[in-house]
């Protein structure tokens, strides 16, 4: 089972840990020495208009941000639609990217944005081993979905995404089979 950046971790329904239970982890990177992702749908308690308080920054309007994981929570990271960049962005899949820099912060100020895009502090991230073993144990902890719809990141809402993403699995599942 190989994981690739653009798939989607799931909670497992029965088996996922108290602290990830109805997660939905998107991942951004996987090599032979890690796999990194973000949560998608834990959302925080903070806006970007106190985000960017903190950094002396006056911004007007109110953007949700989410809990990307406990790696690094004080780092902003942005998952968005790939016809944007900065100076520190990476190309996810064929349709979404990410970004993380200072640059990326001027460049909101501006109004320069992406078409889409959804904020985050922090990210996940596992050793391989740790992370194959939690799929692949007699109780994986996630389930895997390899290529998930566009339309499942963008368009659900937080508290539907679990929902959505274990509908979408299992139609994965059932397709495979039949």
């Amino acid at each position: 089972m190989q994981i690739r950046p653009g798939s989607l971790l799931i909670a497992h329904p029965v088996h996922a840990n108290r602290e990830n239970s109805k997660h939905v982890v998107y991942v951004t990177e996987s090599t032979s020495v890690s796999t990194m992702g973000i949560t998608l749908n834990h959302l925080s308690r903070y806006d970007l208009k106190e985000l960017m308080a903190r950094k002396g920054i006056e911004w007007y309007g109110d953007r949700e941000v989410y809990i990307g994981g406990e790696f690094n929570p004080h780092a902003l990271v942005m998952l968005h639609s790939d016809e944007w960049y900065s100076s520190n962005t990476m190309q996810v899949d064929d349709s979404l990217s990410i970004s993380s820099d200072g640059l990326m912060i001027e460049k909101m100020e501006m109004g320069n944005t992406p078409e889409w895009y959804q904020l985050f502090v922090g990210c996940r991230g596992w050793e391989p081993q740790d992370l194959a073993h939690e799929l692949k144990s007699k109780k994986p902890k996630w389930l895997l979905l390899s290529r998930p719809s566009l339309e499942l990141i963008i368009c659900s809402k937080a508290d539907k995404m679990w929902d959505s993403a274990i509908a979408e699995c299992s139609q994965d599942l059932i397709s495979n089979y039949f």
